[in-house]
C-alpha cells in the first residue's frame, strides 16, 4: 500500500502541464490567516460572529455587527524546517511580513431589522517556506532513476527523449550527464552512488480571498448571511537539486533548477446561519461551494554540469513555458457551537468536513481524466477541528485556541497532518480595539527525494525518504475602528 501511495505522489505535471499533487492540495485547502482575534481562538469562529475573519468561515457572522467597522491586520511569520534523509539532518528558515486581512463592515436599520454588509480581503493560505535537504547517498543517483524511466519507455535517441521529457530528462543529455551508446545502452559520468545530494525549495505567496457579504439580523435570534467570493492564487517556487561527487583532485557536481509559478482567480459562494436557541448557547452552520479557478502555470528549468574530471562545463536552459487550465476545489461544510458566559467570556468549537477526493482539473487542450483518477484515489475526506476561548476583564480580553487539520492522504494519515496552538489578548478603548495573537503550527511531511522528477524512482530508490518537519511561528496584530 505504501508503495502505491509513493508512486501516486511521484506523478509530476503530465508533460509539465500542471501542478503536482501536493501543489494541487495547497491551492485547495484553507488555513485561515485572518484577524488576531480569530487566530488567537484557533479560528473557531463559525458561531461567534462580529469579526471580519469569521465572515470567511460563516457569512452569517456579518449579521451580528451593530456598528460599522474597519479592520486592518498585518502579520509576521517565521518558518523553521528540519529535514532528515539517510540519517542526516538539515535546517532552514524563512521570515516574511504580510497582510492577513483588511475590510469594512457597514450596517443599515430598516424598521426593526438590521442588514449588514462587508467587503474586504482575508488571507486563506500561506505558501511562504524554505526547505533544505543535505545527505550522502551511497546507493544511487537521480540519473539512475532517469535511466530506469528511459528504458521503461523504450527511448533510444535524443529526439525521442526531447518529445518525452523536454524540461527534466532531455537537459541531462544536453549537458553531457548522459549519453546513448551505439548499441542503444546508456552511460553517464555521474556515479550511481557515492555522492552528496542536496535539495532546496524556496516558496512564496498564498491565497487571498476577496469577499462581498450580506447578513440579516432577525430579532436578535437568527442571523442569515451569504457571500460572493473571488480568491486569488499567487504562488512562486524555486527548486534546486544538486549532486556532488567531488574528489581531492576534481570538482564534480551538477545542478538542476526549476522555477515555477501559479496565478489566477476563482469564484465561490458561501451561505450560513447563526441561531440563539438560548441566552447561553449559539449555534452556527455554513456551506462553502467548490471554488472554480482559472489558473496559469509558468515554468522553466536550468541544468548545469561542472565536471572537472571530464572537462565538462555546460549549461542548458529550457524556454519559459505557460499553460492555462481550470481547477475545481472541494466543497466545505462547517458546524459550530459557542457556549456564552454573559459578561465573562465564551468557549467555542468548529467542526469542518472537506472531501479532497473531489478535486478536479480540466483544460481545453489536455485530457486530465487519468490525472483526476489519481487525485480521486490519492485524496480522501478530511475532518478538521478548531477550538477557542475568550475571557473578558474590564477593557481586556484573553484568548486561547487549538486547531487540528487532518491528513488529505487516505493511505498515510500522518502526512500533512497539521496542529496549531494559539493565544492572544485584546484591548478596547472607546472606538478602537487592538488585538494581538501568537500561533505555533507544526506540520510533518514525508516524500521520496526523487518524486518531483520521475515516476520511476521506486524502481531505483524506494527507501530514499525525506522526513520533513515544519514549525511556523506567527505574530499577528489587528487594528479595529468602530464608526458611530
Amino acid at each position: 500500500m505504501k508503495k502505491i501511495f509513493l508512486i501516486l505522489l511521484a506523478i509530476v505535471p503530465f508533460c509539465s502541464k500542471a501542478q503536482n499533487i501536493n501543489d494541487v492540495y495547497n491551492i485547495s485547502t484553507s488555513y485561515y490567516q485572518g484577524t488576531a482575534k480569530s487566530m488567537a481562538m484557533g479560528n473557531a469562529m463559525g458561531a461567534v460572529g462580529q469579526d471580519f475573519s469569521a465572515i470567511s468561515i460563516n457569512p452569517a457572522s456579518v449579521g451580528l455587527f451593530r456598528k460599522p467597522m474597519f479592520v486592518f491586520t498585518p502579520s509576521a511569520l517565521m518558518n523553521y524546517t528540519t529535514s532528515e534523509l539517510n540519517g542526516s539532518k538539515a535546517y532552514d528558515s524563512k521570515f516574511k511580513m504580510s497582510v492577513n486581512n483588511f475590510g469594512y463592515v457597514g450596517t443599515n436599520k430598516i424598521e426593526n431589522t438590521i442588514i449588514s454588509w462587508g467587503f474586504g480581503m482575508n488571507r486563506t493560505n500561506n505558501f511562504n517556506n524554505s526547505i533544505y535537504v543535505d545527505a550522502y547517498n551511497n546507493d544511487n543517483s537521480l540519473i539512475d532513476a532517469y535511466f530506469a524511466e528511459i528504458i521503461a519507455n523504450d527511448i533510444y535517441n535524443a529526439d525521442e527523449l526531447y518529445n518525452y521529457s523536454p524540461s527534466y530528462i532531455y537537459p541531462i543529455w544536453e549537458t553531457y550527464l548522459m549519453d546513448f551508446n551505439a548499441d542503444g545502452s546508456l552511460s553517464s559520468p555521474v556515479p550511481m552512488g557515492g555522492l552528496t545530494q542536496r535539495r532546496g525549495v524556496n516558496s512564496w505567496g498564498g491565497t487571498n480571498e476577496w469577499s462581498l457579504s450580506v447578513g440579516i439580523n432577525l430579532s436578535d435570534k437568527i442571523y442569515l448571511g451569504a457571500s460572493f467570493n473571488m480568491p486569488y492564487v499567487n504562488s512562486r517556487k524555486i527548486t534546486d537539486y544538486e549532486e556532488d561527487f567531488s574528489t581531492s583532485d576534481y570538482n564534480n557536481y551538477w545542478i538542476q533548477e526549476e522555477v515555477m509559478s501559479t496565478s489566477g482567480w476563482g469564484i465561490n459562494g458561501k451561505f450560513g446561519v447563526i441561531a440563539y436557541p438560548a441566552r447561553w448557547i449559539r449555534l452556527g452552520a455554513s456551506f462553502h461551494t467548490p471554488t472554480l479557478y482559472n489558473l496559469t502555470d509558468m515554468w522553466r528549468t536550468e541544468t548545469f554540469a561542472n565536471l572537472d574530471e571530464y572537462r565538462i562545463y555546460q549549461t542548458f536552459n529550457t524556454p519559459t513555458s505557460y499553460f492555462n487550465y481550470s481547477m475545481t476545489t472541494p466543497w466545505r461544510a462547517n458546524g459550530s457551537v459557542a457556549f456564552i458566559f454573559v459578561n465573562y467570556g465564551m468557549i467555542t468549537a468548529d467542526y469542518e468536513y472537506v472531501d479532497y477526493s473531489s478535486i478536479r482539473l480540466s483544460a481545453y487542450d489536455y485530457d486530465y481524466r487519468t490525472y483526476n483518477d489519481v487525485l480521486k484515489t490519492t485524496f480522501s475526506p478530511t475532518m478538521n477541528l478548531r477550538l477557542g476561548t475568550e475571557w473578558r476583564y474590564q477593557n481586556y480580553c484573553f484568548r486561547g485556541g487549538y486547531a487540528f487539520y487532518g491528513s488529505p492522504y487516505g493511505v498515510n494519515e500522518n502526512d500533512y497532518r497539521r496542529n496549531a496552538l494559539s493565544c492572544g489578548l485584546g484591548f478596547t478603548k472607546h472606538a478602537v480595539t487592538i488585538d494581538l495573537a501568537y500561533v505555533y503550527t507544526i506540520q510533518n511531511h514525508e516524500y521520496n527525494l526523487y518524486s518531483q522528477y520521475t515516476n520511476y524512482y521506486d524502481d531505483v530508490a524506494p527507501n530514499l525518504i525525506v522526513k520533513e518537519k515544519s514549525n511556523l511561528h506567527s505574530v499577528v496584530v489587528s487594528f479595529k475602528f468602530r464608526m458611530y
